[in-house]
């Protein structure tokens, strides 16, 4: 067996035929036929179960794709090692909507003053997404907010989020001592779509609650949310470090909500499989040294 044969059966695991496996890899299909074939053969196994012109990973064809990707990724990593000198080094890297917009951008700015001559890409979307991203291989790594429950990731806490009450400085509720959770019901709720981790977390205590409220606002930018708020009557569950400038500027306020916080830990993930190449640590070193400046009140 070749890396040819574990690459022509990874792409057809992530495509689920061997037609659109063979266009990805500009073969014919009988001849990607054939590569699978020859693997089951080789194995005395089955790697698919066909049903509807589909094609389903046996349980054992899971255990060769988490081995075929394994290898793959080393070999590739290893090129990647021998040219480090001749190369850039590239890194794929992921985050959710408040970390993207606060914590990733001054992170890019030192990750690319170090000496490794690095090139990256950055994607901001809903922890969900960035989630299955980390997980098809799509991404490196990524910074996330809030529960990540893959057991294909490895998850490492490097900060905490607080999500704060927040509505417009003209709110009735704004010059009140505290709120309580019944409070809340008389004004309408603006609220992150489904995926986003600020969402189910606010979603998951108001069901505690027993609360009634009227969530028919639905945004998925921050800043849909921000101009919301000011413009309605709305409330909203929003990062304490997204709306620093709007509270600075008397914008916008952070209700007194019945002295309860709410905490998530930032956290970054990578796959379990994953090489960590030489771009990937030096992210990671560059990630801690940020998150111990913030916390030693070095940096905002």
């Amino acid at each position: 067996m070749t890396l040819h044969h574990l690459e022509v059966f990874a792409a057809v695991c992530h495509e689920k035929t061997t037609h659109a496996a063979a266009e990805k890899l500009k073969l014919s299909q009988p001849a990607v036929s054939k590569i699978i074939r020859d693997l089951e053969k080789h194995y005395d196994i089955q790697l698919f179960e066909r049903i509807n012109h589909r094609l389903y990973l046996t349980p054992m064809g899971q255990t060769i794709l988490d081995h075929a990707i394994h290898i793959l990724e080393l070999f590739h990593h290893m090129e990647d090692d021998i040219n480090i000198h001749r190369q850039t080094s590239h890194i794929r890297i992921g985050g959710s909507v408040s970390v993207g917009t606060c914590i990733l951008p001054p992170l890019i700015q030192q990750f690319t003053q170090q000496p490794l001559p690095v090139s990256y890409d950055v994607t901001i979307n809903n922890t969900s997404i960035i989630e299955q991203q980390v997980s098809d291989y799509e991404l490196d790594l990524a910074l996330v907010e809030g529960q990540v429950d893959n057991p294909d990731l490895i998850v490492c806490d490097v900060g905490v989020d607080q999500l704060v009450l927040v509505a417009a400085s003209s709110h009735p509720l704004a010059n009140q001592a505290h709120i309580l959770p019944q409070d809340l019901e008389q004004y309408p709720f603006i609220t992150r779509e489904d995926g986003s981790s600020s969402r189910n977390q606010l979603e998951q205590y108001l069901l505690n609650c027993g609360l009634n409220l009227s969530c028919n606002y639905t945004c998925s930018s921050i800043e849909a949310i921000k101009q919301a708020l000011i413009y309605t009557e709305g409330i909203a569950a929003l990062s304490k470090m997204m709306i620093t400038d709007e509270v600075k500027r008397g914008v916008l306020t952070i209700l007194p909500f019945d002295n309860i916080e709410f905490h998530r830990s930032i956290r970054l993930i990578y796959h379990k499989n994953k090489y960590v190449s030489p771009a990937m640590k030096v992210f990671i070193r560059v990630l801690k040294e940020h998150i111990n400046e913030c916390s030693n009140g070095s940096t905002s």
